[in-house]
Parts: C-alpha cells; structure tokens; sequence
C-alpha cells in the first residue's frame, strides 16, 4: 500500500476519511495504538474499490454480491474494547474489567448484513482469532479481507446472508430444523428410557432366577423329586434351565449313601428317569 502524498486534495480527503470513520469525541478519547492504527485504515480506504464509506457515520460498507452488503461499524467496534469511562471509581479503573464490550481481548467486529434489494438486516457474529490487538487493527483485516473478496467466509456469515435473503423462508427453515431436532431429541430419550427398563427388567429376571435356582437346590429329595415329575417338559430356555438344575441334583447319590456300580448301571439304563434309583435311598 503507497504512502499518500501530502497535497492539498489528498491532505482533504484524508481528513474527510477520518471523520467519516471516527466520531470526534471518540477521536480524541482513543487510546494511541488505535490512533496509530488510523492511518493505515485511512491509507486502505483511500485506495478501496469494494468498500466504502457508509451508510452511517463511524461506519465502511463492503458489497458481498450483487444483493448483500456487509457492513461494519468501526466506532462501536473501537468503543467495545475501550473501558467505560462512566464506570470508574476514584479515578481509577476497576481492576480494568469494565467496558462497553467484551475488553480488549474480545476480538468481535461489529458488522451487519443488509439485503440492498429489500432492506432486510441483521447483525452477523464475525471475530478475529489470535491474541489482543488494536480493535482498529482488525478494521483493517476486514477492509483487506473484503478488497479479496471475501474469502473462505465463516458459518454465521453465510447463515445470515440466507436470512437477508428471504426472512420468511429462514425462519419456517429453522423452526423445521428445530422441531426435527426435538423430535430426534425424544426418538434418542425413548431409546434410552427403553434401554434402562430392559436392563432393569434383564437385572430384576436375573435376580429371580438365582433365587429360583437357590429355592431348588433348598428342596428336599422327595420335593425335587415330585417337583420334578409334575414340571413336565421343558418349554423355553428358562424351564430348560431348570429341568437340567432338576436333573443334575437328581443325579447325585443320596446324602450319606456312595453310589455302587449297580446304581450307575441302572442310571444309564433309565436315560431319562435317572432318578429312579434314588427311591431306595429315601
């Protein structure tokens, strides 16, 4: 970027950018890394082809396309990062953390967009990464950034510009996305409400079965028996279990009594009657 001559007419114009830029009583309350910043935005004005100075006072408009128009107030952006000076305290700052804004090291422009076909506005999120800078600095970046044309916009920008675009359409689209976001929201509580109560139930038939196993295995040797005999057939994997817990108690020898070969020979004979031998132990 060339430095400006200092001719009469550009000495003119630069004073008419300044003015247009920033509001007098904020001119003469800047701290100096933003009036040392001023030139340079100054000198990238002058030479803008895309920005301009506009619509109101304080503020640079940059056309995006055809119909949106970005543009950023760089005296509010300024002020944001500047302490209040209505709120001091014996004239000194409170542990300087009282500003208009966020502070200076809050990085966000203040910037709208506008439908220049319909009017239609809004107030876009746009913010610079990094460490604190002079808010100027970052009017700066803007001005070159939009000179480029903008490259690689954020999400919120494009999100906006769709706003500007058609309002009616944004808002029916986002309470669309809402509501299917909801519902996605309660398929996923059902989901989980159903998981619980199936490992809850798992849990509670777990329980059941052990205390049903404990019960069997507690029964005396006429009771497995006649238990046994009435159960029937197995059915499912539960009654399954249970007539092969049946069956296995049934298969040891008699408390106090040692099996013979005898009693093991009638066992594999009576195949599924295995307990048979175990009336004489009784």
């Amino acid at each position: 970027m060339k430095k400006p001559s200092y001719s009469d007419d550009l000495k003119d114009e630069w004073k008419r950018i300044v003015h247009a830029l920033i509001p007098g009583d904020l001119l003469y309350s800047m701290p100096l890394p933003e009036c040392k910043g001023l030139e340079f935005l100054t000198d990238v004005m002058i030479n803008a082809t895309v920005c301009k100075l506009g619509p109101r006072a304080g503020q640079i408009t940059a056309q995006f396309c055809d119909d949106i128009e970005i543009v950023l107030d760089v005296a509010r952006t300024i002020k944001r990062r500047m302490p209040d000076p209505a709120l001091h305290w014996n004239d000194f700052w409170r542990d300087g953390g009282y500003y208009v804004g966020g502070g200076p090291d809050d990085r966000h422009l203040e910037t709208w967009v506008r439908n220049s076909k319909t009017g239609a506005n809004t107030k876009v999120c746009i913010a610079a990464t990094g460490g604190s800078v002079p808010a100027i600095d970052d009017c700066v970046s803007f001005v070159l950034w939009a000179e480029a044309g903008f490259p690689y916009p954020p999400y919120t920008l494009d999100d906006k510009i769709l706003y500007v675009r058609d309002p009616e359409l944004y808002e029916r689209k986002k309470r669309e996305r809402r509501l299917a976001r909801e519902e996605e929201q309660r398929a996923e509580f059902l989901r989980r409400d159903l998981a619980r109560k199936k490992s809850t139930s798992f849990g509670r038939a777990v329980l059941e079965l052990e205390l049903e196993c404990r019960r069997v295995r507690n029964l005396g040797w006429h009771e497995l028996i006649a238990e046994h005999e009435s159960a029937g057939p197995p059915t499912d994997a539960v009654s399954s279990a249970f007539y092969d817990l049946r069956v296995s108690l049934l298969t040891l020898p008699a408390p106090g009594h040692p099996e013979d070969r005898a009693a093991l020979e009638r066992r594999e004979l009576n195949g599924g009657k295995q307990y048979g031998y175990c009336n004489n132990h009784s």
